[in-house]
């Protein structure tokens, strides 16, 4: 991935002069740095934006294309955007697209992302599916992916601390076929479906409208003292127990390797997941073993992330797995976002669902989205409302 290799070339750009899209090299780290400075400030999350060493080690990492917008007669550095793929899961993310501010308008978002579409999802292509997510400052990142034929598939409210918490927009891209080619859903707990008509709305290229609701589990309220959970925060000792735990190291949610363990002191189960100190955030990514019963150790899981810097928590689940659906949504997890296609087995592809878990109260107010994602704000708000609100009875004692 170090040689140059120029892909397409835009005529005329922000002062008539031709930008190339290429492939970036080791030697474009500082001015890399440099563009996502302009574009963010100092409040850019990404190490690849930030960290001279990583940034290095992606450009040789597999399954990384990196690509840069580039004057043709100055060489200046004006555009970049990053597609990370795991090619065991066919899924891919396409991370860092930025555009210096004083060339936006010139269609450089659209030729970086049109080139990373066109490896993942051309005749050799090896994604089935491409995902992506927007800051809500300005609707303008969203339409640049949606332009692209990514569909606008939920919100993740507080997900990140940026310039405060941030809200951000999650968008997907499918090959050609692959929704058509989805597993059956007949039914799913109640508290998704509100969810689920959103997607049928705002996509428009699902439809969930046959689904049947099932009963709410009653909600878990948290107990005042959670059983201590040991919380192992060892990156390389974190991976090397997942991969020979589960005998093959790949987590639900492909591109997420664990950097924490979580387990209670009789060691009855072991939670593996992310936790980003930085953005304030984390991930819940697998339980081992799957069978365990977690019962109320759930939230002391949750609350040890939270005390470990993960603020607002995320885990992904298959839409048919309606234990341990409930089990989250009685723990608080609010639906917010949802992966159609997500895993390919046995000749289909299986639907998954983004369950978030925040100690902050949303706030919308700040929210700029481009309006597609209008019916996303209005479930989450009543999802959200039925969890944490809906507590009192209404009718008068008897």
């Amino acid at each position: 991935m170090n040689g140059v290799a120029v892909t397409d070339v835009l005529p005329e750009t922000t002062g008539h002069r031709a930008v190339l899209i290429d492939t970036a090299i080791p030697r474009d780290v500082a001015a890399l740095r440099q563009l996502y400075f302009a574009v963010y400030g100092p409040s850019y999350p990404l190490r690849l934006g930030t960290d001279p060493a990583a940034m290095t080690a992606a450009l040789d990492e597999p399954g990384v294309r990196w690509l840069v917008a580039r004057h043709a007669h100055s060489g200046d550095i004006v555009g970049s955007a990053v597609l990370r793929g795991d090619a065991a899961a066919r899924i891919g993310k396409v991370e860092g697209l930025a555009v210096h501010p004083g060339h936006t308008g010139a269609g450089i978002a659209r030729a970086l992302l049109s080139e990373l579409c066109e490896e993942a999802f051309g005749p050799h292509g090896p994604m089935d599916s491409v995902y992506a997510t927007a800051r809500c400052l300005s609707p303008v990142p969203q339409r640049a992916l949606m332009r692209q034929g990514f569909r606008p598939l939920g919100l993740l409210p507080t997900a990140v601390e940026l310039r405060g918490r941030e809200t951000l927009a999650l968008v997907i891209r499918h090959r050609e076929g692959v929704l058509a080619r989805r597993a059956p859903v007949p039914e799913v707990p109640e508290q998704i479906l509100p969810l689920l008509e959103a997607a049928t709305r705002a996509a428009g290229t699902v439809d969930f409208s046959g689904v049947r609701p099932r009963p709410a589990p009653p909600q878990v309220c948290p107990h005042p003292q959670p059983e201590p959970i040991e919380v192992i925060q060892a990156t390389g000792f974190v991976q090397r127990r997942y991969a020979h735990t589960t005998r093959a190291g790949t987590p639900l949610l492909p591109l997420t390797p664990p950097n924490v363990l979580l387990t209670p002191r009789d060691g009855r189960f072991e939670a593996y997941g992310v936790i980003d100190r930085e953005g304030g955030c984390g991930t819940l990514l697998d339980v081992v073993p799957s069978t365990a019963p977690l019962g109320e150790a759930l939230g002391d899981v949750v609350h040890a992330m939270a005390e470990h810097g993960a603020a607002y928590l995320e885990t992904l689940l298959p839409l048919t797995d309606h234990e341990r659906l409930e089990h989250h949504l009685a723990h608080g997890f609010v639906p917010s976002a949802l992966y159609p296609a997500m895993r390919h087995e046995t000749g289909v592809w299986h639907d998954y669902v983004l369950l978030t878990h925040t100690s902050t109260r949303p706030d919308f107010r700040a929210l700029n989205a481009d309006a597609a994602f209008a019916p996303y704000v209005e479930q989450y708000r009543r999802s959200w409302t039925a969890t944490y609100l809906n507590t009192f009875s209404t009718e008068l004692p008897r």
